[in-house]
């Protein structure tokens, strides 16, 4: 269990990159290159840790009962998922589509299977589960209205907001990891 949440660590250091790129080269009034210079290694490092996170999250843990949904059955839902939101954010919201709504869904499923395998080890405690499913779909919602407002907010407001997923996500992953200790 402690690969998954030395997984779930280096996701949180991911999101402290990803906040720092972000207000590096995204700030209004600032003109920076989101990826030269420095800003290009704090854009390495975030991904470095974000793939070393989602390794380390997925490695194997002995399981003592039967998880609740197998994990196939949660990449299905997170590919028609983003299938679903990419329709509705464009076709309804008129949203363009950026990397930011992969990223999403994609640890929004990353953090369910891990759940899942951290109850099928015995490592969540009575209805820990649930609550952190509902602590994960918290985020995820949260993310969306964010994600769909973006573009329609004040510059320096969407600025701020598309911070807020980063640091909501990453609080998600440190309730996980206080829950499990």
């Amino acid at each position: 269990m402690r690969r998954v949440i030395t997984g779930q660590i280096l996701l949180i250091i991911c999101c402290v990159f990803y906040l720092i790129w972000w207000y590096r080269g995204y700030r209004p009034g600032v003109s920076a290159s989101p990826i030269g210079g420095i800003n290009g290694v704090l854009l390495f490092i975030t991904m470095a840790f974000g793939f070393s996170g989602v390794v380390f999250s997925l490695m194997p843990v002995p399981e003592i009962s039967e998880p609740k949904m197998h994990p196939v059955a949660v990449i299905g839902a997170g590919i028609g998922a983003y299938l679903v939101l990419l329709l509705v954010t464009k076709c309804i919201f008129h949203r363009i589509v950026t990397a930011e709504l992969f990223l999403i869904v994609a640890w929004t499923a990353l953090e369910v299977i891990v759940i899942n395998r951290l109850y099928a080890g015995g490592f969540l405690p009575g209805n820990g589960f649930l609550f952190l499913c509902a602590v994960i779909m918290a985020a995820f919602a949260f993310s969306m209205v964010l994600y769909i407002a973006y573009y329609r907010m004040e510059e320096m407001k969407a600025f701020y907001a598309a911070m807020l997923p980063l640091v909501t996500e990453a609080v998600a992953m440190a309730v996980l990891i206080g829950i499990t200790l």
